[in-house]
């Protein structure tokens, strides 16, 4: 059987004849994982909510009300760190809001998964 695969030998970067460079960096690698991660998981999630709501309607509302909510959990993330700018996240958050237990229960929480 004879080998059909052909070796480019340019190096990495140069111009191709359309005016597109043959790379992909840091950024373009990482949009194409989130990307395909985010596009699958809207595939198989909607096939759940579309059994569970059993309309169009139905998932259009869910995704619209989990959409906002997500916006407003972001807005809730950013105004949390503004005020407690420190490394630690919602480990920090917590300890600050109720008290160093539910921290460390947060953490146990997280480490058990």
């Amino acid at each position: 059987m004879a080998d059909t695969t052909q070796v480019i030998h340019e190096p990495v970067g140069v111009k191709q004849e359309g005016g597109f460079v043959r790379a992909i960096g840091l950024f373009d690698g990482t949009m194409i994982v989130v990307g395909s991660m985010i596009g699958s998981g809207i595939f198989i999630v909607a096939a759940g909510i579309s059994r569970q709501t059993g309309s169009p309607a139905g998932l259009l509302l869910t995704w619209i009300l989990t959409g906002l909510l997500t916006v407003f959990a972001a807005i809730s993330y950013g105004e949390l760190a503004g005020m407690f700018p420190r490394a630690g996240g919602q480990y920090i958050y917590l300890r600050e809001a109720y008290s160093p237990l539910f921290g460390v229960f947060f953490t146990v929480g997280r480490c058990s998964w």
